[in-house]
C-alpha cells in the first residue's frame, strides 16, 4: 500500500530566538491503517513532498522564511527542484550523501544557480573536504559530540566563513552555552520550556492582558471589558487597527472598543489577547516561536477535539493548546499562571492534572511534538480507538498553512 506523504516543519532560530527559516520535515504513514510515522529519513517520498508544496504553495507553508530542504547529490540530479524559488531554498546535502568527484559537481552547479548550500549533521572527512567552501551553513549535532569535540569542530571550520547551525538543542543552559561558543543558528524546542524566575513580577501590560482575558472567560459584560481596555492606548490602538485591516473590511466604521468587540466577537477577541500575551516582549510577532508553536498546538488540539473527541469541547481544546505555553512566556510556573487567570475547570483540570479527554489531548501533543510516536500512537488510541495518525499529520500540515493566514489577518 502506497505511503501517505504529509508536511511538518522545525522553526530554525537566531541567537536573539527569532525564527530565521525552517527546516521541512517529510513525513509519512506505512498506510491508511498504520500510525507508525516515519520522518525525514524517507527520502523515496521526496518527489511526493515536492508536489505537495508545489500544490500548496511554499509561500503558503513558509510564509517570508527560507526552507531547508534535505537532499542528496542523487535527488539533485533527478531535477525535481527546478521550480523552487532559489533565493528562499536551502539544500541540506544529507550526511548518508555518497561524497564522489559526481556529486560534488552536481553541488556547486546548483550553488552556481544561486541555491544555499547547507551540510547536515556534519562529521569532518576527506570525501566531504571539497563541499566546506561553497556551504552556506554547517548543521551540527550536539549530541553526536562531546563539548570539546564541537568547540574544535568550530575553529576547525571558522574560517571558510558559513554560518554554523547547532542541531538538538534541548535546554536554555545548552543554547546559551552553544550561543556563547559562536554558532549563530539554533534548533530544538529548547524556547519552548519555562525558565522560572523566581518572584517574578508582572509588568503593567501584562497584569492588563491577563485581566481582560480573565474578563472573557468570566463572560464579563461588554462595558467592563472596555473599561479595561481603556486602561492601555496602545492596546485599542491594535484592537481597532486589527478590525480596520483588509481582513476584516466591515461596512461600519468603528467608533467604540464595545463595537469592535461586538463585531470581531468575544472567542476571536479573547484569543487575540491570549496570542499578545505569548509574544508582547517581541518587536515582530511574525519572527516569535513560542507564539508559532501555541497556534500550531492550539489549532491541532482544536481540530482533533472535532473530529475524535467532542465538538463541543473544541474551543476549550483551542485555549488548552494555547495556554500550555502561556507560563514559558511570562517566566513562570503553570501553577503561578492559574492563580493569575480564570479559566474553565476542565481546561485547568487537563493542564495540571492531565484529568479528562482534553488532559490525554495535551498528553498526546507533548508527546507528538517532541517525537515521541510510540507514546503518541498509545495516547491517540486511548482518545479514541479509530483515530488515524495520518489525519494528525494532516491536520498538523493545516494548522501550518493557518498559522500563516492569522499572520496575514493581522490577529498577530
Amino acid at each position: 500500500m502506497d505511503k501517505a506523504i504529509f508536511i511538518g516543519r522545525q522553526p530554525i532560530i537566531t541567537a536573539d530566538k527569532s525564527i530565521f527559516g525552517y527546516e521541512i520535515l517529510f513525513r509519512s504513514t506505512a498506510g491508511e491503517n498504520s500510525s507508525g510515522v516515519s520522518v525525514s529519513d524517507n527520502l523515496s517520498a521526496t518527489a511526493n513532498v515536492l508536489e505537495n508544496i508545489y500544490d500548496i504553495g511554499l509561500k503558503t507553508l513558509m510564509g517570508d522564511k527560507p526552507a531547508f530542504i534535505n537532499v542528496t547529490p542523487d535527488i539533485l540530479k533527478k531535477g525535481m527542484m527546478g521550480l523552487l524559488p532559489k533565493d528562499k531554498i536551502v539544500l541540506e546535502i544529507l550526511e548518508t550523501s555518497t561524497i564522489d568527484d559526481n556529486a560534488v559537481s552536481i553541488v556547486k552547479e546548483f550553488k552556481s544557480k544561486g541555491f544555499k548550500i547547507a551540510l547536515d549533521d556534519f562529521v569532518y572527512t576527506d570525501e566531504w573536504e571539497p563541499l566546506i567552501p561553497i556551504s552556506d551553513y554547517v548543521k551540527l549535532d550536539v549530541k553526536q559530540y562531546s563539548r570539546t569535540e564541537i568547540k574544535e569542530m568550530l575553529l576547525l571550520l571558522k574560517g571558510y566563513g558559513m554560518k554554523f547551525l547547532a542541531e538538538k538543542v534541548e535546554t536554555d543552559e545548552d543554547f546559551h552555552f552553544y550561543k556563547g561558543l559562536g554558532f549563530d543558528l539554533f534548533q530544538g524546542y529548547f524556547f519552548q520550556k519555562p525558565s522560572i524566575v523566581s518572584s517574578v513580577t508582572l509588568d503593567p501590560d501584562y497584569v492588563i492582558l491577563l485581566n481582560i482575558f480573565n474578563s472573557f472567560q468570566a463572560n464579563a459584560d461588554i462595558e467592563e471589558i472596555e473599561s479595561l481596555f481603556k486602561m492601555s492606548p496602545d492596546l485599542i490602538y491594535r484592537l481597532l487597527a486589527l478590525i480596520n485591516s483588509v481582513a476584516y473590511e466591515f461596512m461600519a466604521k468603528i467608533s467604540s472598543v464595545k463595537q469592535a468587540i461586538a463585531l470581531l466577537g468575544y472567542d476571536n477577541v479573547s484569543r487575540w489577547i491570549l496570542t499578545i500575551v505569548l509574544a508582547s516582549k517581541k518587536s515582530d510577532f511574525r519572527s516569535d516561536p513560542l507564539l508559532e508553536s501555541a497556534v500550531i498546538k492550539g489549532r491541532m488540539m482544536e481540530d482533533i477535539c472535532k473530529k475524535y473527541i467532542n465538538k463541543a469541547l473544541a474551543d476549550k481544546a483551542f485555549l488548552a493548546g494555547m495556554l500550555s505555553l502561556v507560563n514559558v512566556a511570562l517566566g513562570i510556573s503553570t501553577e503561578e499562571l492559574f492563580d493569575k487567570i480564570t479559566i474553565d475547570p476542565i481546561i485547568y483540570e487537563a493542564l495540571v492534572e492531565h484529568k479528562g479527554k482534553i488532559g490525554e489531548l495535551a498528553e498526546f501533543m507533548e508527546a507528538y511534538n517532541t517525537a515521541d510516536y510510540n507514546s503518541a500512537e498509545a495516547l491517540l488510541k486511548k482518545i479514541n480507538p479509530s483515530a488515524l495518525f495520518s489525519d494528525i499529520l494532516e491536520m498538523n500540515t493545516g494548522a501550518l498553512v493557518y498559522l500563516e493566514e492569522v499572520k496575514k489577518s493581522g490577529l498577530v
